[in-house]
């Protein structure tokens, strides 16, 4: 006789098994050890070596659910799972996500951060009708990042299979996950949700789907500043696919407005509440980031930049700028052209602010700077264990330093 029960399961045990083996493989469980791997690491650190916080703002979430002030160092009972993941920008994301924009003209304020990864947190925990307090606004955060995190890697694999074998897809894919700002991806941060965002779009330009294409890249815009710079690589590439011959572009170029489109929508938000074009700008320029020729920074550096230390990473900073900037060179070569032009437009856009702080952030969102990675580790095995090696020794390194206040990127 057979009873629901073993319907049930043989409904799951169906379910399960239309799952493609390459996502079981190239996707799950690299993302799976990964992330374990990750929380381990925050949670030995807590346990085995507290550091002194220094950051006079820095706070987690008590036993109450709430946010609370830390005091020298961070408890190691008090939600650490949720308290790791959420440092820095966390704040100004949960602030937006519940409260809304503020701005104050010579104050930093949340105006600074685009305005997709909080709505989404904030559409979520409406859905799901959680309590207020700020430790359920950090789960949907943390979660909305690794579910992003998943869409980027599938899509990821189904991009780079128009190209590559498996090797290099599944080389490619771990490089991306092991890198040594990687933790960034499950925190609540928007770098997840701005990779989905951009390895989709390239997905459906290379399949010829304009305006999927666009409106990705118009969300993407809407996630994190950078996705303005994603209209050229995708321009490049619809051209590409036409030879470069101006009789054969369409009406679908048309799509393509809907990128400043965004960005013009956002401007406009924050004119009506705030009565200036130039928040964004405004607000930046808190932080010391302000538009100006790329090679500034770089003088800059030179001149000025001090010793490595806790307190200075701009040494550090560069070198991670130096990484985009070798596989812009050597993609020239080895990449699709609208890969290769993603990669320098990148690497123009993160110099052209005046700090490097945030490079070895900024460097995850780059999916292309990975594919030539995965090529020098699939021609090199020397290269392929250093870099696994050294970049696994620096992801459990920052993610110690990140998840006990002190600053990476």
């Amino acid at each position: 006789m057979i009873t629901r029960p073993d319907v049930l399961k043989a409904r799951i045990g169906s379910a399960f098994s239309k799952i493609p083996k390459w996502f079981t493989c190239e996707v799950i469980v690299p993302f799976v050890i990964t992330r374990l791997a990750l929380l381990l690491v925050g949670w030995l650190g807590f346990r085995l070596l507290p550091l002194p916080v220094a950051f006079p703002s820095a706070w987690e979430i008590g036993p109450d659910g709430n946010r609370h002030a830390v005091v020298d160092h961070i408890s190691p009972t008090s939600h650490p799972w949720i308290n790791m993941l959420s440092r820095w920008d966390a704040g100004w994301y949960l602030e937006i996500a519940r409260d809304g924009y503020r701005y104050e003209p010579g104050v930093p304020s949340n105006a600074a951060f685009f305005p997709l990864y909080p709505l989404l947190i904030r559409a979520v925990h409406a859905l799901l009708l959680l309590p207020e307090n700020d430790y359920w606004w950090l789960v949907i955060a943390i979660a909305i990042s690794n579910v992003a995190l998943l869409i980027a890697l599938t899509y990821s694999r189904a991009l780079l299979a128009m190209d590559f074998g498996e090797d290099l897809i599944s080389r490619t894919i771990t490089y991306l996950l092991i890198f040594p700002t990687t933790f960034f991806f499950s925190g609540v941060y928007s770098e997840s949700l701005f990779l989905a965002l951009t390895v989709a779009a390239f997905y459906y330009a290379r399949t010829n789907r304009w305006l999927l294409a666009c409106i990705l890249a118009a969300l993407a815009t809407l996630t994190r500043s950078q996705g303005m710079i994603l209209a050229l690589p995708l321009l490049i590439e619809y051209l590409h696919e036409r030879n470069f011959r101006l009789q054969k572009i369409g009406w679908n170029i048309t799509a393509f407005a809907l990128v400043p489109t965004a960005l013009l929508a956002f401007a406009l938000f924050l004119k009506l509440k705030f009565g200036s074009w130039t928040v964004m700008f405004d607000v930046q320029s808190i932080w010391e980031r302000h538009l100006m020729w790329p090679w500034h920074p770089l003088a800059w550096f030179l001149r000025y930049a001090p010793p490595l230390s806790p307190e200075h990473h701009d040494k550090l900073d560069f070198g991670f700028l130096l990484v985009p900037l070798g596989a812009a060179i050597a993609g020239l070569t080895r990449l699709r052209i609208s890969y290769s032009a993603y990669i320098w437009t990148s690497v123009g856009f993160f110099s052209c602010w005046g700090m490097l702080g945030s490079i070895p952030r900024f460097d995850l969102v780059i999916f292309p700077l990975f594919i030539v990675l995965a090529l020098f580790g699939a021609r090199s095995r020397a290269f392929h264990l250093g870099y696994v090696v050294a970049s696994s020794m620096l992801a459990a390194l920052f993610m110690v330093m990140y998840s006990q206040w002190n600053w990476v990127a």
